[in-house]
């Protein structure tokens, strides 16, 4: 495991238990897996169509009227465990977006659009990318649920080291604090 993975690691788990002891949390921090999907024109550049990745991990922040900020880590360990890819294309990637969720974060099903950017990091070098898409959150209690979102990531060709791509992930998350939520149909008393 690199040393960068390593710390930030550290940083992640000391990090959400420091802000899991604050009374106002907001704070929820997900694992997901996610695969890259370039068209069959841009695999040529890039030696691969499809890279899956494992694990994805993200930490988010709900801080106004159904905006929450969403900062992630991805990369494609699963190349050094399996040898499933015949170029072994590596992939890193550093999210920052802004999720809106339409009002909707005490319901059980929490959808999203998403904006942001990401830092890519392939065999070539780091390459910024704008960031659109859509997700979702069933929370299963007040505590866990299930994430799956959808991204674009567009580079611009004039950077030359990254190619446009989807990238598809589902995983799940976990609140620091008892999430308010609205009561289930199964869940009350009637």
């Amino acid at each position: 495991m690199s040393k960068f993975l390593k710390v930030f690691l550290i940083f992640f788990f000391v990090g959400s238990q420091l802000f899991g002891q604050n009374k106002e949390n907001k704070w929820v921090v997900g694992a997901s897996v996610g695969v890259v999907k370039f068209t069959s024109e841009d695999s040529h550049f890039i030696g691969e169509q499809f890279i899956f990745q494992m694990p994805k991990l993200n930490v988010s922040r709900y801080f106004y009227k159904g905006l929450t900020l969403d900062a992630a880590i991805s990369f494609n360990t699963i190349n050094e465990i399996s040898g499933f890819y015949k170029n072994d294309v590596p992939y890193l990637s550093l999210d920052g977006a802004v999720k809106y969720d339409f009002g909707k974060s005490k319901e059980n099903f929490v959808p999203y659009i998403v904006f942001g950017g990401s830092l890519l990091k392939t065999t070539y070098k780091m390459t910024p990318t704008f960031n659109i898409g859509a997700g979702g959150t069933f929370w299963l209690n007040s505590r866990y649920g299930a994430n799956i979102q959808l991204l674009h990531k567009n580079s611009l060709e004039t950077f030359g080291s990254m190619r446009s791509h989807t990238y598809f992930s589902v995983g799940v998350v976990y609140s620091l604090k008892l999430r308010a939520m609205i009561p289930r149909l199964w869940s009350s008393n009637n």
